[in-house]
């Protein structure tokens, strides 16, 4: 008895000093950085989380746009930021895998300077024509028409070392040469106009702005840049299924937090989003968006993310020659 009552009191005591080193958390509101302004993309799905996991976690979850250099001055102020969960980033793929792999001069370390806590939702990117202009129907008829028009034919982008950009020259690459004009834009809005209206023959734009223009027609749909089929565009056979195999291009929403931040508290982070992104409520909203939400990572499963994601564009950068000021 006097020994079942002792192995009572030692874990009891074990566990009060386990309690007692790990703090409740969260406290306290929590920070959501966006380093985009509201009423993007970015925005949207960041929103939607916060929302979410404010309910579940009881405390506020308050969105924070920092918009600014592409996304540089919210993602530094987390990479500074106390590491105590309560600051975190949404980040996507320009801030973490575009500007270090353009070799732009950023005041953080992409990979250092933050602990990935969960993959949000990825976003299908998809290289649209103007049929009037550029009279391709797939992959292939596509990089016949281009091969056989050296320089004749334009593509859009975003703006210069963007993902609308890369995806392009991607394609140029894995084409096998293909030689054609980049005119960037401030946004991809401009570019899709001038699309509609044939003064240049393709954009690769990500799927919730191309969904509604393929499906309604005006603008063909060549291929989904992902090697899965998007939900928004089911019937549009992906550019890895047309012949160019692992061709892969799209972007994608992270949260962050600082380096140092405590694993216990990341985890929870990490359980509290993935629980978010399986609520039907909130996967309803994230769909609406035509983003594939993403609800099984783990801290660990990332840890590797972004430096893959930083190496793959740094060689499409340096054998495109693309400059990033």
């Amino acid at each position: 008895m006097f020994r079942t009552m002792l192995l009572s009191v030692l874990c009891a005591g074990i566990a009060g000093a386990t309690s007692a080193a790990e703090p409740k958390f969260p406290t306290k509101p929590i920070r959501v950085v966006i380093g985009y302004a509201a009423g993007g993309p970015t925005d949207a799905v960041g929103r939607i989380y916060a929302t979410r996991i404010s309910e579940t976690m009881g405390v506020p979850v308050i969105v924070d746009n920092r918009g600014g250099a592409a996304g540089i001055i919210g993602t530094e102020l987390v990479a500074k930021a106390q590491a105590d969960g309560y600051t975190i980033l949404l980040g996507v793929i320009s801030t973490h895998g575009l500007h270090p792999a353009s070799g732009k001069k950023i005041p953080y370390d992409a990979v250092r300077d933050f602990a990935p806590v969960a993959l949000a939702v990825t976003v299908p990117m998809v290289i649209m024509v103007n049929p009037r202009v550029l009279p391709a129907t797939d992959v292939n008829s596509l990089i016949a028409q281009l091969k056989a028009n050296p320089g004749k034919h334009k593509f859009g982008s975003s703006g210069n070392g963007g993902i609308s950009h890369m995806c392009f020259e991607l394609f140029k690459q894995r084409g096998g040469g293909i030689d054609m004009v980049h005119v960037p834009y401030k946004g991809t809005g401009p570019a899709i106009t001038d699309l509609l209206g044939g003064h240049i023959s393709a954009v690769c734009e990500g799927i919730g702005g191309a969904a509604g223009h393929v499906r309604s027609g005006p603008l063909r749909g060549i291929g989904t840049a992902t090697l899965q089929r998007a939900r928004a565009l089911p019937n549009l056979p992906t550019i890895a299924e047309q012949g160019l195999q692992g061709f892969e291009a799209y972007t994608w929403n992270m949260f962050f937090a600082p380096a140092k931040t405590p694993s216990a508290i990341v985890h929870k982070l990490n359980r509290e989003l993935n629980a978010a992104a399986k609520d039907p409520a909130t996967r309803d909203k994230l769909d609406r968006l035509g983003v594939d939400v993403v609800d099984n990572s783990t801290p660990e499963s990332l840890r590797n993310f972004v430096p893959g994601e930083i190496a793959k564009w740094t060689k499409v950068f340096k054998e495109a020659g693309v400059k990033v000021e």
